[in-house]
C-alpha cells in the first residue's frame, strides 16, 4: 500500500485514484490523532460529557454507553440525507432537536436556535479538522507530496483539500423514487428481495435481528444489525428514510448500499420491510443493547 501510494509522487495516479488510495490506508490503519482544539464552552457543557472535548468521541461517559458516542472528527455522521452520505447542517440539526431513538443521544430542543446553529457549525468544523489531520498525517508519514523539509508541497495541499472536500461537502439531497402501496403482490415481491439481496443474512430471515452474527462497526466495536420488527429506526420508519438506507447504507456500519436496485424493486423491498415493524417499538438501555451485541438475546 505504501509503494503504492508512493507513485502519485511520479504522477502515475490521478487525483481520484489519491483519494482511493489514502482512504484505503484509512481503514487498513488507525491513524493516532491529537485534536487542534478544545471545543467551545457551549460544546462542552451539552455534548462533551459524551463525545469528548475535542469531539473525539472519549468524553467520560462514553464508557458506560452502547452504542458509543460518535467521535466527530473522525468518525462518519450516519443519518445522512445526501446522496454521496456526508451529513448537511440540516442533518446535523435534525439529530440535535430529535435525538437518535434507542441510543443515548438526547434531544436538544429545549436550547435556543441560535446555540444549535453553533453547535452544528462547530461539528462541521470537526470534520474538516479531522479530514485534514488524516490526509495529512498519511502523506507526510510516507513521504508524499513533500518538500524537503517534510512539509506538504502544492501538490500535497491540493490533495489535503480535495480529500476534505470528498469528506466533509455534500452533494444534492437524495431523492426517494415514488411511493408503492402496500398489496399481497408487492409484499410478496418484496420478501423474495429481501432474501435475494440477503437482508436476513443480518437482519435475520424474519426480520429479527442479528442473533448468533458477530458484527462490528468501524471502531470495532460489536454491533447489532437492526431487529425490524421491534426496534426503533434511528431515521425514521418512513418509506423515503427506508429506502434511502437501503440504497445507500448507512456511513460507519456494515449495512452496504444496494445501488443495484431498480426504483420499483426498491420499494417494493421498502415496503416489505415497513411491514414487518410492531408498534410500539421496543426500547431498551445501555447494557441491553450491549448484552445483544455480543450475543445475548433479552
Amino acid at each position: 500500500m505504501r509503494d503504492s501510494l508512493k507513485l502519485i509522487m511520479h504522477g502515475a495516479v490521478d487525483a481520484a485514484f489519491i483519494l482511493l488510495l489514502i482512504t484505503c490506508v484509512f481503514m487498513q490503519a488507525r491513524v493516532g490523532l491529537t485534536a487542534e482544539f478544545e471545543g467551545s464552552k457551549e460544546f462542552r457543557q451539552y455534548c462533551g460529557t459524551c463525545h469528548g472535548n475535542a469531539g473525539d468521541g472519549q468524553g467520560e461517559a462514553g464508557r458506560y454507553l452502547y452504542p458509543k458516542p460518535r467521535d466527530l472528527l473522525n468518525g462518519k455522521i450516519r443519518l445522512a440525507t445526501s446522496s454521496n452520505m456526508v451529513a448537511s447542517a440540516g442533518d446535523i440539526k435534525a439529530v440535535l432537536l430529535n435525538g437518535v431513538p434507542n441510543t443515548s443521544m438526547q434531544s436538544w430542543k429545549q436550547l435556543s436556535a441560535g446555540l444549535i446553529d453553533r453547535l452544528v457549525t462547530e461539528v462541521q468544523q470537526m470534520q474538516v479538522i479531522g479530514a485534514r489531520q488524516r490526509v495529512s498525517a498519511v502523506l507526510k508519514e510516507d513521504g508524499l507530496l513533500v518538500d524537503g523539509d517534510g512539509n506538504l508541497n502544492s501538490e500535497g495541499q491540493q490533495a489535503v483539500i480535495d480529500y476534505i472536500t470528498q469528506q466533509t461537502v455534500p452533494t444534492q439531497r437524495w431523492v426517494s423514487p415514488t411511493i408503492l402501496r402496500s398489496s399481497a403482490t408487492v409484499l410478496e415481491d418484496g420478501r423474495k428481495l429481501y432474501l435475494k439481496q440477503n437482508c436476513h443474512k443480518c437482519h435475520g430471515d424474519q426480520g429479527e435481528g442479528s442473533f448468533g452474527v458477530d458484527l462490528v462497526d468501524d471502531k470495532g466495536f460489536p454491533t447489532f444489525a437492526r431487529d425490524l420488527i421491534r426496534d426503533p429506526y434511528k431515521v425514521g420508519n418512513e418509506f423515503e428514510t427506508i429506502a434511502r438506507v437501503i440504497r445507500l447504507g448507512m456511513p460507519g456500519t456494515v449495512m452496504p448500499s444496494s445501488g443495484a436496485l431498480s426504483d420499483d424493486e426498491l420499494g417494493k423491498i421498502t415496503v416489505y420491510i415497513q411491514s414487518l415493524a410492531k408498534s410500539p417499538p421496543r426500547q431498551m438501555g445501555n447494557i441491553q443493547r450491549y448484552h445483544r451485541a455480543i450475543g445475548f438475546r433479552p
